[in-house]
């Protein structure tokens, strides 16, 4: 019998995939076209990719930093100048040096259908997500520009909701939809409505943590479902990013390491997952094609890094970026503000190593000092070798890893009286008479996961407001909050204050659904959830 989800839970989904559209939508339009990171790049390298040119013709004798490429006028010289007439000075603290630009005469965006050539930066990753969000220009002029957005918080917003579901249907518990909170930082969301995959690989690689560490866990039935999220979310990682084949090989493993050898065996029996794993092989395979290609025939010259010592000083900077800088590192988050999202995902993450098997705390671990380390050594030692400055933003597939590990793994098993059972082992959960364990103590930590869950929807509002202000400033600087809600110098496509109560309404909407999707006892507690799971597929 083919599987059918359940009708609350297909519901469920679909309202959290409106919720976390409307808060990406929301961010797409309080911002000006192309003021993104690269955003203009970015948007060329769509433009140009769906119209089949996949790279962009080099100029001879000259480096290849950048191609040419024949796109609508909209994204030609024009489209430049107006991103420059946003631009406001580097965020104090941020380690790159301001390019000196010409001044811009803020000139409005063609609606001209006619073909020109232009130069890109962005030609290097691979070509899916432009082939995907390029599909919005063909709607000329400003139109497009906004489409070409929307279209890139579309499988953002189902990665989410598809996370969401996979901790729900695990039952795993509110610490775990804690974790999920956590994970989706307001730099996820703003990014992915900026025509920017580093969006869309940071929503699959938490899509992809929140599944697997729920099919880890031998005590939860295995779905076809299930698999399908973990592995479609595998896929569109190796697939968004140069970086992206390798952080899917760092979650697989991963979570092989926390399913340990017992439940990797019994998931690797079934034909389902022998069918995701060759779609995952192929698109590895694409990925490791392309890359090969472009360092093969378009190297970039050797960067040399800036050394440990200089890196490791830039380690504050790369989780503020990690949590809210924005626009071209012009506009960020209050270190402070940005300070209580570290000290609620460290909360998270302590909390968590302490409950969970001896496996899943190494593997949270892992992934914690690998993405720290990944920061220093990219940028001191250009390993790997990205030929770029580093963001902060480009390491968050591992460290939103740390965080669903120790949230959502699987609890260590606490030995009943009759039959005691190895510390760091797997199991569900036996409660003694009067024995105190995680799951007891859930419900008396529920004000706690509210007043961090409270304090996180505040800081995504104040980040908001922060690039708001910013940019219906028009120029350097920002306006004071009434003239930016009511009196703006920038006038986005709907009125700034509609924006915001649209954006706070969504935001909360999703939290509220994320900790409220909870089952009533989770599994692995010694009880059986009260929400029936999908049914159980059987196939071999």
């Amino acid at each position: 019998m083919p599987e059918r989800p359940i009708p609350s839970e297909r519901r469920r989904w679909w309202a959290l995939f409106a919720l976390w559209f409307a808060v990406g939508a929301a961010w797409a339009l309080a911002t000006p076209p192309v003021t993104g990171p690269d955003e203009v790049e970015q948007a060329r390298r769509a433009a140009a990719v769906v119209r089949g040119e996949l790279i962009g013709a080099r100029q001879p004798g000259v480096p290849p930093l950048v191609v040419d490429v024949d796109v609508p006028d909209t994204y030609g010289e024009a489209s430049v100048d107006h991103w420059r007439c946003f631009l406001g000075p580097l965020v104090d603290g941020s380690p790159q040096v301001a390019m000196p630009l010409p001044p811009s005469t803020c000139p409005e965006i063609s609606s001209s259908r006619a073909r020109v050539t232009v130069q890109t930066v962005q030609y290097r990753g691979q070509p899916f997500f432009y082939a995907w969000v390029g599909l919005g220009t063909f709607w000329p002029g400003v139109t497009g520009m906004y489409l070409m957005r929307l279209l890139s918080i579309v499988p953002v917003a189902a990665l989410l909701a598809s996370a969401a579901r996979s901790l729900r249907e695990g039952g795993r518990d509110r610490l775990a939809a804690l974790g999920l909170v956590v994970a989706v930082t307001p730099m996820v969301l703003y990014l992915a409505a900026s025509t920017n995959p580093s969006g869309l690989e940071t929503a699959a690689a938490i899509a992809a943590w929140a599944a697997g560490v729920v099919l880890a866990d031998p005590a939860v039935p295995t779905s076809r479902r299930s698999l399908a999220r973990f592995g479609l979310a595998l896929v569109v990682l190796a697939a968004a990013r140069g970086l992206g084949p390798l952080f899917a090989a760092a979650v697989l493993g991963g979570v092989a390491v926390v399913a340990g050898w017992r439940r990797t065996a019994e998931l690797g029996r079934r034909r389902d997952v022998w069918a995701w794993g060759g779609v995952l092989a192929v698109a590895v395979a694409l990925s490791g094609a392309w890359l090969a290609h472009l360092q093969a025939h378009y190297a970039l010259p050797d960067r040399p890094g800036t050394g440990w010592t200089t890196a490791f000083g830039y380690l504050p900077w790369y989780l503020r970026q990690a949590v809210g800088v924005f626009g071209t590192n012009d506009s960020a988050l209050h270190p402070l503000v940005a300070g209580v999202w570290v000290v609620v995902a460290a909360a998270v993450l302590a909390v968590g190593l302490v409950r969970i098997a001896g496996r899943a705390r190494l593997v949270a671990l892992a992934a914690l000092v690998g993405g720290l380390a990944i920061q220093v050594t990219a940028e001191g030692l250009s390993v790997p070798p990205i030929g770029f400055f580093w963001q902060g933003r480009y390491a968050l597939p591992l460290l939103v890893g740390a965080v669903l590990v120790a949230a959502a793994a699987p609890r260590r098993a606490v030995p009943s009286t009759a039959t005691a059972s190895a510390p760091d082992e797997i199991e569900p959960v036996r409660h003694d008479a009067g024995a105190t364990t995680p799951a007891d103590l859930r419900h008396l930590a529920t004000p706690a996961v509210a007043l961090a869950a409270g304090a996180l929807g505040a800081v995504h509002v104040v980040a908001f407001l922060t690039v708001l202000r910013r940019y219906t400033s028009r120029g350097p600087g920002s306006l004071g909050l009434a003239d930016a809600l009511f009196d703006p110098r920038w006038h986005p496509p709907v009125p700034p204050v509609l924006l915001l109560v649209a954006f706070v309404a969504a935001t909360a909407g999703a939290l509220v659904a994320v900790l409220g999707g909870v089952p009533r006892r989770p599994v692995g507690s010694g009880a059986v959830d009260a929400t029936p799971a999908e049914p159980v597929s059987t196939t071999a």
